[in-house]
């Protein structure tokens, strides 16, 4: 399994980057591979939905559903890529954000496992 981590220091209070970054719907503005990012169910801490990609060079999207559980009280989420799967066997991501210098620590690993048939290994 492979592992990938991330840091950015972000110049604004705690609560309103956790509330603003655990807004799904909000995800194709914040982030810009996202064409869209639609809620699909919400139960308790946990949101299911939908990522899609801008096209490609050659016009092909992809999409995936994945879970979100977010424990606001310990400010973390836990995220797992549910189908399709492919490029990977297994695909989850670990979120924290701690205060830092008036500002926000938002810090996420993703943790990895390509699928045999994937053209690109871990490493790449």
């Amino acid at each position: 399994m492979s592992i990938i981590e991330n840091e950015i220091w972000i110049d604004k209070d705690i609560d309103s980057v956790f509330d603003i970054t655990n807004q799904i719907e909000r995800w194709k503005d914040l982030f810009q591979e996202y064409q869209e990012s639609t809620v699909l169910s919400t139960e308790g801490n946990r949101i299911r939905f939908r990522l899609t990609k801008h096209p490609d060079k050659e016009g092909n999207t992809k999409s995936w559903i994945s879970e979100r559980f977010i424990h606001k009280e310990n400010y973390t989420c836990e995220a797992i890529r549910l189908y399709p799967k492919f490029p990977f066997v297994i695909m989850y991501i670990y979120w924290e954000y701690k205060p830092l210098n008036n500002g926000t620590l938002m810090k996420w690993v993703q943790k990895f496992k390509t699928d045999v048939k994937c053209q690109l290994t871990e490493k790449q």
